[in-house]
């Protein structure tokens, strides 16, 4: 999934990183509710329905109100909404958890689920739903009052941790009713999570507050320190200088600081910094009749041409983890190491690409005003090639990567892969191209890659699944259809008394809590 404000082709999704609340439970699945208000920023959300999440502070705001069927933890899933579940590559069976509610007061059935599923697959955003299903179209029916059936029209071995993505959230009947009502504000009735939203300020501010009655929290298996709050304030993101500064004054309590502001809180006793894995770079080419990377050995060129550190430092104040392949750490099915990765050697790469002419297409989420895209012209130009930097917002990069890929011949992808799995990305390079409504950002073409990714759909063993995901992506690297350069961290600076968790590697679910 990707990070963007704006509609496009299948897999693309999400959003310039920002910072999001849930809250979590003490020991046996238990919630003792907090008495105090967090303040957190985020970036203008485009939607308050979790159906029609696309960028980042969309996942965000569902998260808060829109409980999902499972959540991930530190190894493995565990139980949401619901409380076991059976999953094959084709169907998953849940069963529910008792005393779930709605925010109305209404017992929340197979029934309410099931409709809530079934919305999601006909209404939601079509990149969203090809990116955590695969391109399958689930159907889900409800068999009694407390079983959920969901079945896809093919194999998709993640079906069920697709159910742990925050858009998959269930809205009650109420939203359910009123489709534009819940795009653009709350909905008495709507939510089955946590919170609920009491006030708002499109653009400026989102203010959301515990429900009373709200028993069924995740059951994790990581224990969590503190309570929740009673009371959740976003502030729509500042520039990053200003949120450092509204952190140390005590404006904000917890806020996403970029790299280059980490030694600003150096020795200051009221804040601790902490980073998760966060989003993957990598380099995707041009690969139609036209482009100078129709050719392979163009190529594996550039691959040879970058210095991934020198990238790191340049993008990331050297924060980010090197790349290895197309996901990040805290992602299902990664390797610590890959053979298949190809070496650097600058003058053989300048034999390669002296003269050639290269359009980047550069969105300024690589680094600090896109510092990353600019390296890569850089090092390309050291190389003896002609180089065009085109650095633009995150909306208008989307926009030309997938509505106008020949205006471009490379670009750094900034992947956020909200499934949590290797699997997650493999389609941007298979299927029908962009230009045909298809997923295939690079009009790709790699036989392997497609073969070992049909197989790896229904394998229901997990260890024979990600050896096949990782023969799918290696094939992409040897081949040099893309090129792993390095994982961001998601920096945040928390206030003495807060603390924010990401399990299992989850993008959209930060869960907050207060200890002070």
């Amino acid at each position: 999934m990707r990070r963007s404000p704006t509609r496009r082709p299948l897999t693309a999704l999400a959003a310039v990183a920002t910072l999001t609340l849930l809250s979590s439970c003490t020991a046996g699945g238990q919630e003792a509710a907090g008495d105090t208000t967090a303040t957190v920023t985020i970036d203008a959300p485009n939607s308050m329905d979790p159906r029609k999440a696309l960028a980042l502070p969309d996942f965000q705001l569902a998260r808060l109100s829109y409980d999902t069927l499972v959540r991930r933890d530190d190894g493995g899933l565990v139980p949401g909404l619901a409380d076991t579940w059976k999953a094959t590559p084709t169907r998953v069976d849940f069963t529910l958890r008792e005393g779930a509610t709605c925010a109305d007061g209404t017992a929340i059935t197979a029934r309410i689920v099931s409709d809530s599923i079934n919305s999601f697959v006909k209404n939601g955003e079509a990149s969203t739903l090809a990116a955590i299903f695969g391109g399958t179209r689930p159907t889900a029916t409800a068999e009694g009052t407390s079983t959920v059936v969901v079945e896809t029209d093919a194999p998709w071995a993640e079906l069920a941790q697709a159910f742990s993505v925050a858009a998959t959230g269930i809205v009650c009947p109420k939203g359910l009713a009123d489709d534009k009502a819940l795009a653009g504000g709350p909905v008495d009735g709507s939510a089955s999570g946590p919170y609920t939203l009491t006030s708002f300020e499109k653009g400026v501010r989102y203010v959301y507050t515990l429900r009373d009655d709200y028993t069924t929290w995740p059951k994790w298996r990581t224990k969590l320190d503190g309570t929740p709050p009673k009371t959740v304030e976003y502030l729509v993101a500042p520039d990053p200088s200003a949120t450092a500064n509204m952190v140390m004054s005590g404006d904000l309590d917890l806020a996403r600081i970029m790299p280059d502001s980490r030694t600003r809180f150096d020795g200051s006793p009221d804040v601790t910094l902490t980073s998760y894995p966060f989003g993957t770079f990598f380099l995707v080419f041009n690969e139609r009749k036209g482009s100078p990377f129709a050719d392979r050995t163009k190529r594996a060129a550039v691959a040879r041409a970058v210095d991934r550190k020198a990238l790191n430092q340049s993008a990331l104040d050297g924060t980010g983890a090197l790349g290895v392949t197309l996901a990040n750490p805290g992602n299902t099915c990664v390797p610590k190491t890959n053979d298949s990765l190809i070496g650097q050697d600058p003058e053989a790469a300048a034999r390669a690409l002296d003269g050639v002419k290269i359009r980047i297409l550069g969105a300024q989420v690589i680094g600090s005003g896109g510092a990353g895209n600019v390296y890569l012209q850089e090092v390309l130009r050291k190389a003896g090639a002609e180089v065009e930097l085109d650095n633009v917002d995150i909306g208008t990069w989307v926009s030309k990567a997938f509505s106008q890929p020949n205006t471009w011949d490379l670009t750094i992808f900034p992947d956020l892969n909200f499934l949590g799995s290797l699997a997650n990305t493999l389609p941007l390079f298979l299927g029908p191209d962009v230009l045909e409504g298809g997923p295939n950002l690079g009009g790709v073409h790699n036989p392997v890659t497609s073969d070992a990714f049909d197989q790896a759909r229904a394998d229901t063993d997990e260890t024979s699944r990600c050896a096949l995901y990782n023969k799918a992506t290696d094939a992409l690297i040897e081949r040099a259809d893309a090129v792993p350069l390095v994982t961001e961290q998601y920096i945040y600076a928390q206030r003495e008394g807060f603390k924010v968790y990401m399990l299992g590697g989850s993008l959209d679910d930060h869960i907050f809590r207060i200890t002070g």
